[in-house]
């Protein structure tokens, strides 16, 4: 794998693969579907811990899917999620998990249409990497990649794999009002962007395991904030060109993780006057925080967007019209997210994925930009990030 990403190849990612393309209408059938009408698409799972559990639930309760394979190399995780299947469907799916490295056999595989992955971070790289290369498409939870090289090394392999239908798990945009609104402001409902104002403020943090090491996780910004992350890059379709963020860490005791960090972007022509600031922590007082700790805002020169809320408000009411508006649609979580998946597998159809590999790759750029930044304790350009040479900590093959 690659570990050195100039300006240029980022410049490249993602290339027609913009808005237009992640918010165009599923309502079309694809011209190639993968599996005939009314047959489950075959489904393998890799990872069952706590996310996969839940990824693993909605999706049986997903039509026209099945089940068959759950790789998992914890024994308890994958006897748990064996026997919920079992529960739910009355077949007990094959499951196996006795190396680091036993997932491959699953992607392999070529009676699998297509497979979920919640292990970890720092192995969403290699494995989503994996999956490309052996064609197989998935659904894999967030971020896309917790370095440099490995956001580089995903799109290189998609690629190569064009035909690979890519879902990352941010599952907030699934929401047809969020990803209508959003279209709005981008066509100039709210006029330039000034101000962006997000911030989540957790209850103090008593994570245990691989998210208190911010070598496995990538650190907060790249293990939780990728979803707020991802929301700055739909409304922008634009990478940050600097960064500056101040945080501590050390407060809460028996981690290397970020307590708590505030950050401001800045980005290029045409967006050459927003000024995006954002705060994240693991330190509040339960009940203490208004909103719940969650902001999602941004600021025009016409009216501002709560993202988040699905609404804008216009500073002059316009002629026959009135100054709230809201997005049209329902709203969408994680099941949504999946059926939209599964759909797009089915169809073959993988420009009609809600949060594909631009997504992922916008959003994991902002969380490197925010740990560089942290790290070095002075402000940090996207080229600098870029350059990053770290790699993640997977055991050899």
């Amino acid at each position: 794998m690659s570990h050195s990403v100039s300006r240029r190849d980022f410049m490249k990612i993602g290339a027609g693969t913009g808005l237009a393309a992640t918010l165009a209408s599923r309502s079309a059938p694809g011209a190639a579907a993968k599996r005939a009408a009314g047959k489950p698409l075959r489904v393998g799972f890799i990872g069952v811990g706590g996310r996969g559990s839940a990824d693993l639930n909605q999706t049986l309760s997903c039509a026209g899917v099945e089940v068959v394979t759950i790789c998992d190399i914890t024994p308890a995780n994958l006897k748990r999620a064996l026997d919920t299947v079992e529960k739910k469907t009355g077949k007990r799916p094959e499951g196996f998990g006795d190396y680091p490295y036993q997932y491959r056999q699953l992607l392999k595989r070529e009676d699998i249409d297509c497979v979920v992955i919640a292990t970890p971070c720092y192995w969403h790289e290699v494995m989503y990497v994996d999956a490309l290369n052996a064609g197989k498409s998935f659904y894999g939870e967030k971020p896309l990649a917790i370095t440099a090289g490995g956001v580089k090394a995903v799109n290189e392999a998609a690629k190569k794999n064009p035909k690979a239908v890519v879902q990352i798990g941010f599952q907030w945009g699934a929401s047809p009002a969020r990803r209508d609104i959003i279209q709005k402001v981008r066509d100039g409902l709210i006029g330039e962007l000034l101000d962006g104002r997000f911030q989540r403020l957790n209850d103090w943090d008593g994570h245990a395991g691989w998210y208190t090491d911010r070598n496995q996780s990538g650190d907060w910004m790249l293990e939780q904030a990728v979803h707020e992350f991802n929301l700055m890059w739909m409304v922008t379709q634009t990478n940050p060109i600097s960064c500056y963020t101040a945080g501590r860490s050390g407060i809460i005791s028996g981690r290397n993780t970020t307590n708590y960090y505030t950050t401001i972007l800045q980005y290029p022509d045409p967006l050459k006057n927003l000024v995006l600031h954002y705060s994240h922590g693991w330190i509040e007082v339960s009940g203490f925080t208004k909103m719940g700790g969650l902001r999602t805002e941004f600021i025009g020169t016409k009216g501002g967007l709560d993202v988040m809320g699905s609404f804008v408000q216009l500073r002059e009411k316009p002629k026959g019209g009135e100054t709230r508006i809201a997005g049209r649609g329902g709203d969408g979580d994680t099941r949504e997210h999946l059926e939209n998946f599964f759909e797009c597998v089915r169809n073959g159809t993988p420009e009609k994925a809600n949060c594909g590999i631009a997504n992922g790759t916008g959003a994991s750029i902002i969380g490197l930009m925010i740990r560089q930044s942290l790290e070095q304790k002075r402000p940090v350009t996207l080229e600098e990030t870029l350059a990053d040479a770290r790699t993640v900590p997977v055991p050899p093959v």
